[in-house]
């Protein structure tokens, strides 16, 4: 059943790795309460990969002396995260203070990391970024209820 349901919500989040287990509660709670429930795995998931990320992409732009992130001092740079509802269609996004782009990557058998934006993509309808005004960069990753 189509909605023309239009939902939004956003909060900030410290850039440190327990933020995700608070953005899978958080994603869970937003998902029951707009009755979207069946997308909360998927969900929860995409939210964890996307703001592993930002947390990362965070650290590197706070390293001294480089300023090619497009972050200045006293920069507010800790990562926020956005759930929209939209019809029955949910847009996750996260926005860190990194100017540089995602990369989808295809890493080695025996790497440890770099698989995280290959899951985004075998889950989400689709995905991608932009560069907002304000600077850094936001992700984002559609799902969509299966009929």
């Amino acid at each position: 059943m189509k909605t023309s349901l239009t939902r939004r919500t956003y909060t900030d989040l410290p850039a440190h790795p327990l933020s995700v287990s608070i953005a899978r509660t958080y994603v869970a709670r937003i998902l029951a309460d707009w009755e979207r429930a069946e997308l909360t795995d998927d969900a929860q998931l995409v939210m964890s990969e996307l703001l592993t990320n930002a947390i990362k992409a965070t650290q590197s732009a706070r390293q001294p002396n480089d300023l090619t992130h497009g972050m200045s001092a006293g920069y507010e740079c800790d990562p926020w995260l956005g759930l929209h509802q939209v019809s029955d269609d949910v847009v996750l996004e996260v926005w860190d203070c990194n100017r540089n782009p995602p990369k989808l990557r295809a890493p080695e058998s025996w790497e440890v990391g770099g698989r995280g934006l290959q899951v985004v993509n075998d889950l989400a309808t689709s995905w991608g970024y932009r560069w907002p005004k304000t600077g850094g960069k936001i992700v984002w990753a559609m799902l969509a209820v299966s009929p």
